[in-house]
């Protein structure tokens, strides 16, 4: 990971013990479609909409169904049954294609009849670099965290971070998968069975654990910071200054949603983690890229977040299939976006290539703020 004087804090969850902070999620559409609005009508007849998102149908007037098929040819996919005014009924759709559908009564008859058109999700995929940088200021940067989709090979989830200062940091790093399927995340497709493993700057595995009760159980839980599901990872270490990476993957090669952290152990000690950063896929829907940090008490801080993509085809990184055009979203803790960028000379070109951390490829995302205490939630998408 390229590190620097500034100190790079990139989404990987660094939550002081007394602070846990859930980034917002970016969720999937629905589209509302009435049904016998005034006849015997769905309204609208036709919607196109994205894999992954949802057909809400509402009830207007009593007697009619949402049937998947033509009229008198059903063919499985979803039956809400008749309903009557006031009823609800959705489905959600994660394949690509044309689908229709009719009221069983008024299909034939009628002419009750409707089309659901599902499009490949907007945005392109690839493995991708989020990152944020602190500029010098009194306010730390805490409760930082990144989800997004871990895969195999070179799309693992890579979290790196430095430890700078005087004294050893005590640092408790979790693989979070099971729990992301609750409240608040609601999420399908999450990793099952998460694994951790931490690296040295030499890259010698320091510790690993896959099921956080196999080892340092009573450490662990003495921390208050216990996963929640016997299956999710954790590793409770005290580290000298210097660099560290943290590799999440599922085991036996499994895939999902997963959340990675580290929490400050110890923050009244004379170090602080630093230069952080998340590599993996991002994806589209529930499985882009999602981080959430903290600005803490005090003054005002400010960041400069990046979004990378096209140069990690270039050293030191050299991979293949990375996310060609990178667009970032600055979020507050109420969900209104702060900012936005797409090509980072787009906006702030001047102020970005003052700071010297302007990206190396047109292509890729920044966005310099400054910030008052608070959370804030960083997206990562393709364009």
């Amino acid at each position: 990971m390229k590190t620097s004087s500034l100190g790079i804090v990139v989404l990987v969850a660094i939550i002081a013990p007394s602070l846990v902070f859930h980034p917002t999620m970016a969720r999937a559409a629905t589209v509302t479609v009435t049904v016998g609005a005034g006849g015997f009508f769905f309204t609208p007849s036709s919607v196109t909409i994205h894999t992954g998102d949802t057909v809400l149908w509402t009830w207007a007037s009593s007697g009619h169904s949402s049937t998947s098929g033509s009229p008198g040819m059903p063919n499985g996919l979803w039956d809400s049954l008749i309903r009557n005014e006031g009823a609800t009924f959705m489905h959600t759709f994660n394949t690509a294609g044309s689908f229709s559908y009719y009221c069983t009564p008024h299909g034939a008859c009628c002419g009750m009849v409707g089309s659901v058109t599902v499009v490949g999700a907007v945005g392109a995929t690839g493995i991708g670099l989020v990152e944020v940088f602190k500029l010098p200021s009194a306010s730390p940067l805490a409760n930082i965290s990144t989800r997004l989709n871990v895969l195999t090979g070179d799309s693992v989830l890579i979290g790196g971070f430095i430890i700078s200062g005087p004294d050893n940091k005590k640092v408790v790093l979790r693989a979070i998968g099971p729990n992301l399927s609750n409240p608040p995340f609601n999420l399908s497709g999450v990793l099952a069975d998460p694994t951790i493993e931490l690296h040295d700057g030499t890259g010698a595995i320091i510790a690993s654990n896959d099921n956080w009760k196999d080892s340092q159980q009573a450490d662990i839980t003495a921390t208050g910071l216990a996963p929640t599901n016997d299956l999710e990872s954790a590793i409770l270490q005290t580290l000298a200054p210097g660099a560290y990476t943290a590799i999440v993957r599922g085991k036996n090669g499994g895939t999902g949603v997963g959340l990675v952290e580290v929490y400050d152990g110890d923050p009244s000690a004379n170090a602080k983690l630093t230069n952080i950063s998340t590599r993996g896929a991002v994806g589209t829907g529930d499985n882009v890229m999602i981080g959430g940090f903290v600005v803490g008490a005090g003054a005002s801080a400010t960041v400069v977040v990046r979004a990378i993509g096209p140069s990690l085809s270039n050293q030191p990184f050299h991979l293949t299939g990375v996310l060609q055009d990178p667009t970032l979203s600055l979020f507050d803790a109420h969900g209104t976006m702060i900012a936005s960028n797409d090509n980072w000379k787009d906006t702030q070109q001047a102020e970005l290539q003052a700071t010297s951390l302007a990206p190396t490829d047109d292509r890729e995302s920044a966005i310099l703020a400054t910030l008052p205490p608070g959370s804030f939630t960083v997206i990562v998408r393709g364009k």
